[in-house]
Parts: C-alpha cells; sequence; structure tokens
C-alpha cells in the first residue's frame, strides 16, 4: 500500500470519527432536552409537608338535627346565608332545630389606632361596668342583633324569618333604629315585648353569645354548623337543603322537593 493510500484511509477514519462524534453529542442534547421539559412540566417540592384535604361534610345522624347559624344581622354575607336557609326552614320548619346565633365582639376596638378608640367605642359599642360589647358594622348593628335574639326568643319561628328577611332588605345598619320596627309589625310580632327584652336582657343575652361563639370558635359571618359540624359548601337553598337533609337518621319525605339549582361553594365573610 503507497502513502497516497495510506493518507485517504487516515482521512476517512478523521472524518468517520468526527461524524460519530458529532451524532453521539446531538443525540445526548437532544435527551437532555427531553428531560428538562418533564421537569419543567412536573411540579417541584420545595420542602414542607403536604397541605392535608378538608374532610367531606359528613354530620352526625339524628332525629332532630340542629343547625347553628353564626351571623351579623348587616354582614352581606350572613345575609346571603340567611337567605338560602329561609326556603330550607319553610320546607322542614320544627323538623329541624334552627338556632341562630349573633357575633359580638368584646375587643373589637382594641384594635383602632389609640387616638381612634374613643370614637370606635362611641359608634360601635355598648358598654357595662368593665365590659365593652362591639359590632363590626356599628352600633345600629348591634342593637338589631339583640332585638333578632329577643324576637327568636318569643318562639314564633316563621315570623323571626320574615322579620329578618324585612330588615335584610329594607333597612341598614345606619338606619335601622328608625327602621326596624315597621318591619317587625309587617312580620306580626309584638314590639312592645322586643323593646322592653333589649332594655332589659341586652347585656345577658350578649354574654350567651360570646359563650357561643367561644365553644364554636366562631368569629365571623357566616359560620352554619349542623349536628355540630362546621358546614362549608354552597350558600344556595338547595345546597343548604342537602346538607341538613344527610343529618337525619332518617331524610323526611320534605328532602326529596328540589329548591332550585345547587351552587359551587362560596367564599366570603365578615369577621376580625
Amino acid at each position: 500500500m503507497n502513502n497516497k493510500t495510506n493518507y485517504i484511509l487516515i482521512g476517512l477514519l478523521v472524518l468517520g470519527a468526527f461524524l460519530v462524534g458529532s451524532l453521539w453529542t446531538r443525540v445526548r442534547y437532544l435527551e437532555q432536552g427531553k428531560q428538562e421539559v418533564k421537569e419543567a412540566k412536573t411540579p417541584q417540592v420545595t420542602g414542607g409537608a403536604a397541605q392535608p384535604t378538608r374532610p367531606p361534610f359528613n354530620p352526625s345522624k339524628t332525629e332532630k338535627p340542629t343547625v347553628k347559624f353564626f351571623v351579623m344581622s348587616f354582614c352581606p354575607y350572613g345575609n346571603q346565608a340567611e337567605a338560602g336557609l329561609q326556603p330550607v326552614y319553610d320546607l322542614l320548619k320544627d323538623k329541624v332545630n334552627w338556632q341562630p346565633q349573633y357575633i359580638i365582639y368584646k375587643d373589637y376596638c382594641n384594635q383602632a389606632p389609640e387616638d381612634q378608640k374613643a370614637d370606635c367605642e362611641k359608634n360601635s359599642c355598648l358598654k357595662k361596668d368593665s365590659q365593652t360589647y362591639c359590632s363590626m358594622h356599628g352600633l345600629g348593628e348591634l342593637n338589631q342583633d339583640i332585638r333578632e335574639i329577643c324576637a327568636f326568643n318569643m318562639g314564633q319561628s316563621a315570623k323571626w324569618w320574615d322579620f329578618v328577611s324585612r330588615v335584610n332588605d329594607k333597612c341598614s345598619a345606619k338606619d335601622v333604629d328608625t327602621c326596624w320596627e315597621a318591619q317587625a309589625k309587617e312580620a306580626g310580632l309584638d314590639t312592645l315585648t322586643i323593646k322592653s327584652c333589649q332594655e332589659s336582657q341586652a347585656f345577658s343575652l350578649m354574654d350567651k353569645e360570646i359563650a357561643q361563639m367561644e365553644k364554636y370558635q366562631a368569629q365571623g359571618s357566616p359560620m352554619v354548623f349542623v349536628n355540630d359540624q362546621l358546614y362549608d359548601g354552597g350558600r344556595a337553598p338547595e345546597d343548604y337543603k342537602k346538607g341538613i337533609c344527610g343529618a337525619f337518621n332518617k331524610e323526611p319525605t320534605e328532602c326529596a322537593k328540589a329548591l332550585g339549582a345547587a351552587s359551587a361553594n362560596t367564599a366570603g365573610g365578615c369577621g376580625q
């Protein structure tokens, strides 16, 4: 084999080695690119335990379920819950133990700047001795909370729901002290009894509400409990009906009636 042939073979070997190396490099980068795409599509865990999912709403079952709902009389979200619950009351009435509760704060104005605490207490609170009782939407709301408790304790549930619905529609926290009485009369309630209760029992009633808040760790409006389990579903009547009917040992026939469409879970509330 002459020198010329040797040079040709050596050249071919060098070219082949170059082509093989280039092909290997291309394959390696393609594989690396695929891995990077895969990693980009995969959520990365940055540390910390995974958040547990909330257990499904599954209250204990009883012969007569208890529905306890915490609201503020002028929280729009609380009014939304009342509007969703009222058709369920109309459907099930005394087959359910209905218990409205009201959010009342003792330390609400402590969160205000020092130079605004006096105005806060004047506009949002009632005081007795060293105790201060406040409501988020002002003194009118606090007064109305007390009146609604007094009205409920009269034992005329259908009239109470009518009264609350009328106040929600026609009054505001600013004018309720002059607006409520006409709504109570329209609902068929004795306004003199409500006034007497408000004057003589206001502070003892508020203490009972605060005790229930502490027991259920309720600080906002609305919070609904069915047989002591927190309900966190939608606020349409059909949603509430399903949640409450699921708490009967044996569902009454009324539970088969649809109350419109169900809704998605609803967020939003008033509270500290």
